[in-house]
């Protein structure tokens, strides 16, 4: 399998393992959904501004506890330190970390851990009230989705923060009809999925009986064209074919299960996407009529620069002869969708992203997460219980003790359940479930608990409604539902 190496030089370290606080957008305000006739250009502008604001939310944390750090020992430190969190972060100050820094020296673990897991909170409770990734095109996309011949778009992507941004950057889809769960490796569980399709073709079949459409499965695995040897997917060890591999095996284990438990050798079709997680550029594999997928047999999205629709499609036909009309349909704009995010980290970063490697801010475990559309903003881990998602969690540790631990900071974990509150017991069960990961992690865990190097959040959410997520509780006494909201 061909992939694609990025020449362009390797750019100058990035403060605190992070990424640049220079985004383009700053000071822009949310923005909320934009008509399908905006260009490509407006809606580049529009994401950037958004990425822009999340991230550098984040990104202010470190700069501002260095500062306290420096003045901690002042007799006025905790008015003075308050005010700067007020004013530079816009969260409550946490006073009693704040006031115990003249007895010993300030908690500064603690404190950004406190001030890492209170910015998420603050975020995600405010996309709540505003949409600021809507997608202008939602009832579009499932009508062409239908044209070519499926009912449903499922994307596993692997649980690496650098994919967390596939749905709607990526591939330019819209987060509001297409499932994502992330996995290590993206190695989903095919029980899970085969429960999902079971549930969907029910659905399906009491509101449209007799529609001859598939399930559409999607597995997106990761390289890198810069220090590809060690900036891959660690799941496989940055190997790439090993990683194509293991994609394309799970499709057809997926493919293979719901075909032995209900008779339907047709019903699901399997499309592996390859992403360089440089530049976000892809590769597609795409299935034969059996639903066959040859690795070595690919699409690349670079390939397609300056080209029209027309031309695009005629490429697609070229080298996807082997594949039907409809996914020949589809593939050709997931080509067309994806150069526009090409121009994209063209104009935001000459082409290459400077954080090549992992720059999560923090990991989020459980069920949820749906508003985190970023790259390298979290690493995600799709869970129940932490038995079950064990090696995705060990995974997430394992880099965070490169991000953090390292430079003697603490790894912030939220752990979330949501749930619709129309299902009798569902917010209990939601509840317990969070309860029992947050003492499974204790358990599992007990060295990076014992020397304070893992903080968690743990929340929930109805998401029959627009509330912001419930305060369950957190291992820093700091953090509470008073000083969150």
């Amino acid at each position: 399998m061909s992939m694609q190496r990025h020449t362009r030089k390797m750019p100058h370290s990035l403060p605190e393992g992070r990424a640049p606080l220079r985004r383009p957008g700053a000071g822009l305000p949310y923005l909320d959904a934009v008509s399908a006739t905006d260009s490509m250009e407006h809606e580049n502008q529009r994401l950037s501004a958004y990425e822009h604001q999340v991230k550098h939310a984040f990104d202010r944390i470190i700069p501002c506890v260095r500062k306290l750090a420096a003045i901690q020992y002042e007799e006025d430190f905790v008015p003075l330190a308050s005010e700067r969190i007020i004013d530079e972060l816009d969260l409550t100050p946490p006073t009693d970390v704040l006031q115990k820094a003249w007895t010993r020296q300030l908690d500064v673990k603690q404190l950004v851990s406190h001030l890492t897991l209170a910015t998420y909170y603050r975020f995600v409770s405010g996309v709540q009230h505003v949409n600021p990734l809507a997608h202008p095109q939602c009832a579009d996309f499932v009508s062409f989705l239908a044209d070519c011949g499926y009912h449903r778009m499922d994307i596993t992507p692997c649980a690496d923060g650098r994919l967390a941004h596939v749905i709607r950057y990526v591939l330019r889809l819209p987060a509001e009809v297409v499932r994502r769960k992330a996995y290590a490796g993206a190695a989903f569980a095919v029980d899970d999925n085969v429960a999902k399709w079971a549930e969907v073709e029910l659905k399906r079949q009491q509101s449209a009986p007799g529609t001859n459409t598939k399930y559409l499965k999607v597995v997106a695995y990761h390289f890198s064209s810069i220090d590809g040897e060690r900036e891959g997917c660690a799941a496989h060890g940055s190997d790439d074919r090993k990683a194509a591999e293991f994609g394309r095996d799970a499709l057809l284990g997926f493919k293979n299960a719901v075909a032995q438990g209900f008779s339907r050798p047709d019903a699901v079709e399997g499309l592996l996407i390859g992403i360089d997680t440089a530049t976000d550029s892809i590769v597609l594999h795409t299935p034969d009529l059996e639903g066959s997928i040859d690795i070595d047999s690919s699409l690349q999205s670079t390939d397609c620069v300056g080209m029209s629709s027309d031309k695009i499609r005629a490429y697609v036909g070229s080298y996807a002869s082997h594949s039907s009309e409809g996914m020949q349909r589809l593939v050709s704009q997931l080509i067309e969708n994806n150069l526009a995010q090409l121009a994209y980290v063209k104009t935001n970063h000459d082409g290459c992203y400077p954080d090549v490697g992992h720059a999560e801010r923090f990991i989020g475990i459980g069920v949820g997460f749906d508003e985190i559309q970023l790259r390298n903003l979290m690493y995600f881990g799709y869970l129940t219980t932490i038995e079950e998602g064990a090696p995705d969690v060990d995974v997430g540790l394992k880099i965070f003790k490169g991000l953090n631990q390292s430079r003697g900071l603490s790894t912030p974990i939220v752990i979330r359940f949501d749930y619709y509150g129309s299902v009798a017991g569902a917010r209990e069960r939601a509840v317990a479930r969070a309860g029992r990961v947050a003492d499974a992690l204790k358990s599992r865990y007990p060295d990076h608990f014992a020397a304070g190097d893992i903080h968690y959040l743990q929340l929930s959410r109805d998401l029959d409604t627009r509330a912001a997520p419930e305060f369950l509780g957190s291992n820093l006494p700091s953090l509470t539902e008073d000083n969150l909201s």
